[in-house]
């Protein structure tokens, strides 16, 4: 597919599994990426070597690509390959690894060919390692020793073996696929250039394969380890604000509070996972609240993210009390989801400065919001994946920093249902309360919803309601993670 079908953003490392994953989903086979990957890789050591050329092979993917690239008729007779391990961890690269041993032979470290060689190929660690900055360990931290004293070229397959840390391989040309990755610049990479990959455009939209940025169980967790959120919401509707905490718990977050009108909390039916946070204000929402609400964020009960607007109703003074959350909430560093009602506090067009978050209005309140503006525009001033829009609707469109947009699709008709926009600020919310920034929590919040409302539909039919769902996101999350061990 031509790069101009594709968006492009710089990506962060997680995105590459993410991508990985949801083109297997869509029925891409992982070998043939690994085939192109590795053809694309021959084809740029061939222009830049006439010589021998050395492959350094990894245990990943990434070594993988360097196996299937070796074998390439490009560089028939003149390559050799060093392997770290004697085993490769994934199929597709376990496949490449016993056509490389078959067609050329196989060293591994701290065996070596002997001879000098003209070209290095650097495919020991691809974005599967540590991260920017990591140091490496061994044996692909002697190898990377031994790679430096060659004094010769190196091709970097993806990313340079150590990028940003202290024993990182330097490449004269680094080949990289789909987009340039986080930390890439022409000191470690040398030359960067980027190639396409056989998977549909669709890999960059909401998919199972979001699942790959959840963030890990760990065994020794204790309560509140997995965040705590705050929803504040209610006044004229109070099941809204309670949609969104059952969302939010089901999302795998520990704890979960809601903070809403007296009169609506009266009302409600609390369910026990949902801790109940009861404010000064009867019927709506004030600046009268602001004290309270502060007492919470500023005690041992800090939330780690705030969802506010389910339910709270769009009273001038209630969009008063929201500008003045949104600025204290932001001045102390605490990502928001704003939803509902409580876009009315966001600027005109724009995107409150410094605030990190979510914003998920559907097409009548972002019209309202951003006016002529498109979200790119909303978003000018902002960087990374702290910031995010999805507008809902039938199909989520999401859009992010620095040219990053993605949609969600899919789902059932029944969720047109009211207070699915409820759960899907929850769900985003738990996520970011989580660990996750907003760009992968917006994703896989989507992805998560839609798979759940489809789930809910099969087991209720027609008579589906909001309040089915949520149990259907745990399940979801369940049997993804399953998929992506």
């Amino acid at each position: 597919m031509p790069m101009e079908q594709y968006s492009r953003w710089t990506m962060h490392w997680d995105e590459v599994r993410v991508f990985d994953s949801n083109a297997v989903s869509l029925g891409v086979e992982e070998i043939d990426l690994m085939r192109a990957a590795g053809e694309s890789l021959a084809r740029e050591a061939s222009s830049m070597s006439t010589g021998r050329v050395l492959f350094l092979c990894g245990p990943g993917n990434n070594g993988g690509d360097g196996f299937i690239a070796a074998c390439s008729d490009l560089l028939s007779g003149r390559s050799a390959i060093v392997a770290s391990r004697p085993r490769s961890k994934t199929e597709a690269s376990s496949h490449a690894r016993s056509i490389a041993m078959e067609s050329l032979g196989i060293h591994v470290w701290p065996s070596r060919p002997d001879g000098d060689w003209d070209l290095v190929v650097d495919c020991l660690l691809g974005a599967g390692g540590g991260g920017p900055g990591s140091s490496l360990r061994d044996p692909i931290s002697d190898m990377a020793d031994w790679a430096r004293s060659l004094e010769v070229p190196v091709l970097a397959c993806d990313i340079p073996t150590g990028l940003g840390g202290p024993d990182c391989i330097p490449a004269t040309r680094t080949l990289t696929f789909h987009s340039s990755k986080s930390g890439m610049g022409p000191e470690y990479c040398g030359e960067i250039l980027v190639s396409d990959l056989p998977w549909p455009s669709e890999v960059q939209d909401c998919g199972p394969g979001d699942i790959q940025r959840y963030p890990p169980l760990e065994p020794g967790a204790r309560k509140g380890d997995r965040g705590r959120l705050l929803v504040i919401g209610g006044g004229p509707y109070h099941g809204a604000p309670i949609l969104s905490g059952m969302a939010a718990a089901r999302s795998g977050c520990d704890l979960v509070h809601v903070a809403m009108p007296s009169r609506a909390a009266n009302r409600c039916e609390w369910p026990t996972s949902i801790i109940p946070e009861r404010i000064p204000d009867r019927d709506f929402l004030t600046i009268s609240s602001m004290a309270s609400i502060e007492e919470i964020i500023q005690s041992g009960r800090r939330p780690d993210t705030i969802v506010i607007g389910p339910g709270l109703g769009r009273d001038e003074r209630t969009i008063e009390a929201v500008r003045a959350i949104v600025e204290m909430t932001t001045e102390r560093g605490i990502p928001l989801v704003v939803d509902a009602d409580a876009m009315g506090a966001l600027p005109p067009g724009g995107w409150p400065g410094g605030m990190a978050g979510v914003a998920t209005p559907h097409e009548s309140e972002a019209s309202r919001w951003l006016g002529e503006a498109e979200p790119h525009e909303a978003l000018s001033g902002c960087k990374g994946e702290n910031s995010t829009i999805v507008i809902t609707g039938p199909e989520d469109r999401l859009t992010g920093p620095d040219g990053r947009n993605a949609s969600a699709r899919g789902g059932h008709p029944r969720m047109a249902v009211g207070g699915t926009g409820d759960l899907l600020a929850g769900a985003i919310g738990g996520l970011m309360a989580q660990g996750l920034p907003p760009w992968p929590a917006a994703r896989l919040g989507c992805a998560l919803l839609r798979e759940a409302g489809v789930r809910a539909a099969g087991e209720k039919g027609p008579g589906l309601l909001a309040e089915d769902v949520p149990v259907h996101i745990a399940h979801t999350l369940s049997d993804w993670m399953v998929s992506a061990r």
